[in-house]
């Protein structure tokens, strides 16, 4: 499809970036030195570990992956914000020190330069051998206490990670201080706030320092609508550091979008997932996470196991840059985020004003076609197949987040919407030139005007599909039509 454009809103995506305190890649710039380099992940959740009781499904190889990445361009520090072990167990978090220790051997880089380590523990690090995977596996407090990383956590740390393990800890790192909160630490009434005030003389100022916990802080990053946010203990804390930036993992969602960046009292940032994605719901072909399926649904949802992101910042005296990482394609997955510094408050509804608007190129056509299908419960389904180019932003124009489907009914002289659905693209959690050229979504014939529905006529029942490409903030693109069906 050519880069011809029906009506792309002037400035393009750069614009919405700048204006909105992120950018692209080429306008991190080199008018500064860059002070600092990060490798940023989390949710790695290896669990090839369990030599002895069966499941190869998971690998380190991903996570060496990211290492050499983050070695070649030279980090002076990874932060892990949790999930490392998916089962608990000593033997699986081994296989992270050891990939660690074959890409820094003697945690350092080639040119000698120290790595430091930022991880804290998540959920599955202490709890995991109580969950239903490890259970199958035969893993029990009393056939695997050597291994279970919780019954000793201090001991476990110190074999792995040649250090000595603290609930809570501040490092300093070329200069700018770093703060890791273990698994369990951060809801405990007063904790966070209490250890971050007794360090208080070092941490205030306008230089930003970096906290990483495992759950989002309540109410900040992906908010109101992400799974997996914390009590609120550590945004109260937060709040009276205007310099945070906080790195927080366990809801997987794909740094695609944009509000996993968040700026209000400080600020918060996801860090997405190194093992597999989850998308929001409220898509035909997603599902809110730990909630049964709608059977009736027509697609069954992205799994996204074959999605890889992680982060590498780099931090000037005037700005942090943020290359968001598709570690599957090698690939950026989206234009860097930029945060100037000092970071102000921008809320979602201020950087939506100014977030570019996806289009459809000028060529752009619905198609339709009934299918003999499946729906999600898996039962046999007439459905209508409606197929449309994806918005991949890969001419230099915004990007889609996700698809509006709506069926409009002729109603004698004017259209009535019947049914709206919401799609993803098959991959819109990699990078925009690894995902997919069209997109479909799925009705059943019965979701659609029937002949003998309330609005039918004498001259029978017309209906089309208008599409609209949409923003992550939910700002759609102008629409593009099938034609005409029908019954």
């Amino acid at each position: 499809m050519n880069c011809t454009r029906k009506s792309f809103l002037g400035g393009g995506a750069a614009a919405f970036f700048v204006a909105a305190g992120l950018g692209q890649r080429a306008m991190g710039g080199t008018a500064s030195t860059a002070r600092l380099r990060v490798g940023i992940l989390s949710d790695i959740h290896i669990v090839n570990g369990a030599e002895n009781y069966g499941s190869n499904a998971g690998s380190s190889a991903t996570f060496e992956k990211a290492l050499t990445y983050f070695r070649d361009q030279g980090v002076d520090a990874v932060v892990i914000a949790g999930d490392m072990a998916d089962n608990g167990l000593e033997s699986q978090l081994m296989q992270l020190g050891n990939a660690w220790r074959k890409v820094f051997p003697g945690g350092l880089r080639p040119d000698g330069g120290k790595v430091e380590k930022v991880f804290v523990t998540g959920n599955h690090d202490l709890e995991g051998w109580k969950y239903g995977y490890a259970k199958k596996l035969g893993v029990t407090k009393e056939t695997h206490a050597h291994d279970i990383i919780s019954l000793h956590i201090a001991e476990s740390w110190k074999r792995v990670f040649d250090e000595d393990y603290a609930p809570m800890y501040v490092k300093d790192i070329k200069g700018y201080k770093f703060v890791g909160v273990h698994y369990n630490e951060f809801s405990k009434p007063g904790a966070v706030a209490a250890f971050l005030k007794a360090h208080k003389a070092e941490l205030s100022g306008t230089k930003p320092f970096f906290y990483t916990q495992h759950f989002h802080p309540r109410a900040t990053c992906s908010a109101p609508w992400v799974w997996g946010q914390d009590n609120g203990e550590s945004t109260a804390a937060l709040k009276a550091f205007p310099n945070a930036v906080a790195f927080t993992g366990h809801s997987h969602t794909p740094l695609t979008d944009d509000r996993t960046l968040w700026r209000g009292d400080f600020t918060s940032i996801g860090t997405g997932s190194l093992r597999y994605l989850i998308p929001f719901g409220g898509r035909e072909n997603s599902r809110i996470f730990g909630a049964k399926d709608i059977g009736t649904q027509q697609m069954p949802f992205l799994k996204c196991a074959d999605g890889h992101h992680g982060q590498l910042m780099t931090v000037y005296d005037d700005r942090l840059v943020l290359e968001r990482r598709d570690f599957e394609n090698d690939l950026p997955a989206g234009p860097d985020w930029v945060v100037p510094l000092p970071a102000g408050a921008s809320s979602f509804e201020e950087r939506s004003k100014n977030a570019p608007v996806p289009q459809f190129q000028s060529d752009a056509k619905v198609t339709t076609k009934p299918i003999d299908g499946k729906n999600r419960a898996g039962h046999p389904v007439k459905q209508i197949a409606v197929t449309f180019p994806n918005v991949r932003g890969t001419c230099g124009d915004a990007r889609a987040f996700d698809f509006e489907v709506k069926v409009e009914a002729r109603d004698v002289d004017r259209e009535k919407i019947w049914m709206t659905k919401r799609v993803y693209s098959p991959h819109y959690y990699w990078a925009a030139e690894k995902d997919d050229a069209t997109v479909t979504c799925l009705f059943a014939t019965s979701e659609l005007p029937q002949p003998n529905g309330r609005l039918e006529t004498a001259r029978g029942r017309k209906y089309r599909f208008a599409v609209s490409p949409a923003n992550c903030y939910g700002a759609q693109g102008t629409a593009v039509f099938s034609k005409w069906i029908t019954k």
